[in-house]
């Protein structure tokens, strides 16, 4: 079998059937483009969804971009000719920004991705900045990760500077004792953000300590002395100021004579805090105004998955290996060699691959763009 022309076909008749493959305000785009042979075709405009149907049928992408902004001349070469007029923001959550995903499987992967995409949702993007579901579109990326559009009057017109703010928001980049602090001495902590959380933690750590329960700190930064401290060496008196001091909401705990009594116990609650809430993204993607990113339903020329959008009550449950999958690739078999010994829970069905095989065709495209496996 001619492996390239079957996927090329495959993927044709994809886009020959699929009428999914949209965005909105289509003829203000920038479109771009990765053949099956050849390199990234960009600066490219389609009028609406019939022209954007020819188009695919002429060129049958294996990879199929849009730009995030909107422009007066999408096709022009240069950004100052095309005319900015706007940008979506889009976070690219994916595998190469997650620690030790490279020690993971292809599932595991997809979870961990899943994991850190849910909380972007519920903790930053609708719980610390208060924006409407409805304008926070969601879609499987079609191979590792996911892509979160915010389309908002508010978004629209912000630079990139801006835009690295709210970037550097959900990694938890600057947050440290020392600007913890800086913020917390000063200013009552109230409202929704990392201040008020980790201050809220410290407040539930220390309740912890003096009720004698364990905590994730136990052992590490003489929890005891801290309960010594709370409760046993000091008169009711002192007790009751010191209570006061750490266990409320007020800001007298952060100054410089209060604080120094745990402080330690604070900078390990920072650092271990900010690792386990903050979410990795591909920051320049959510920085970039001008950036292409991946057609909703187009096709992942490296999996023949599907960049499928996900209803945010949905997403928990969402599976790509079942949810993602072409119908029109069908299940007939089709022979593969393995490149090397390989497991996957795909389409439902469990798979442990080693050398000659015959699967399904959706799982043997899968296994060929993937680079995993050669059809035959």
């Amino acid at each position: 079998m001619d492996e390239k022309k079957f996927l090329t076909k495959k993927f044709r008749e994809y886009y020959y059937q699929n009428k999914q493959v949209y965005t909105e305000q289509l003829n203000k785009r920038e479109i771009g483009f990765i053949p099956f042979e050849g390199t990234m075709i960009r600066h490219r405009k389609v009028e609406d969804l019939l022209d954007l149907q020819n188009f695919l049928m002429d060129n049958i992408p294996r990879h199929l971009y849009h730009s995030v902004a909107y422009y007066k001349y999408p096709d022009k070469r240069s950004m100052q000719e095309k005319e900015w007029n706007g940008a979506e923001y889009v976070f690219d959550l994916d595998a190469d920004h997650i620690p030790g995903a490279d020690q993971m499987s292809y599932e595991q992967i997809l979870r961990e991705v899943k994991d850190h995409t849910l909380r972007l949702l519920n903790k930053f993007l609708i719980g610390y900045l208060d924006l409407d579901p409805e304008s926070l579109n969601i879609y499987f990326s079609g191979a590792r990760g996911y892509h979160i559009h915010i389309k908002s009057d508010k978004i629209y017109q912000m630079n990139s500077d801006q835009r690295r703010e709210i970037s550097n928001l959900v990694r938890g980049e600057g947050i440290s004792i020392k600007s913890f602090l800086g913020i917390a001495s000063k200013t009552p902590i109230t409202g929704k953000g990392w201040i008020s959380d980790i201050n809220s933690e410290l407040i539930d750590t220390l309740n912890k300590i003096a009720q004698g329960e364990k905590t994730e700190y136990v052992d590490r930064v003489g929890e005891d002395k801290i309960k010594q401290l709370l409760d046993r060496t000091i008169s009711a008196k002192d007790k009751r100021k010191y209570r006061q001091i750490y266990m409320e909401q007020g800001i007298e705990k952060y100054s410089n004579t209060n604080i120094k009594m745990i402080e330690n116990l604070l900078e390990k609650i920072i650092s271990e805090y900010v690792k386990k809430n903050s979410v990795e993204i591909d920051e320049p993607v959510s920085t970039d105004i001008h950036r292409l990113i991946r057609f909703p339903y187009s096709l992942h020329g490296k999996t023949g998955l599907i960049v499928r959008k996900i209803d945010i009550d949905s997403l928990k449950t969402f599976e790509p290996l079942s949810e993602a999958i072409p119908n029109i690739f069908g299940d007939d078999p089709i022979g593969v060699r393995m490149k090397k010994p390989f497991e996957i829970n795909f389409n439902r069905i469990h798979y442990k691959l080693e050398e000659e095989d015959t699967v399904p065709s959706n799982l043997a495209i899968f296994l060929s763009l993937s680079g995993r496996a050669n059809i035959y």
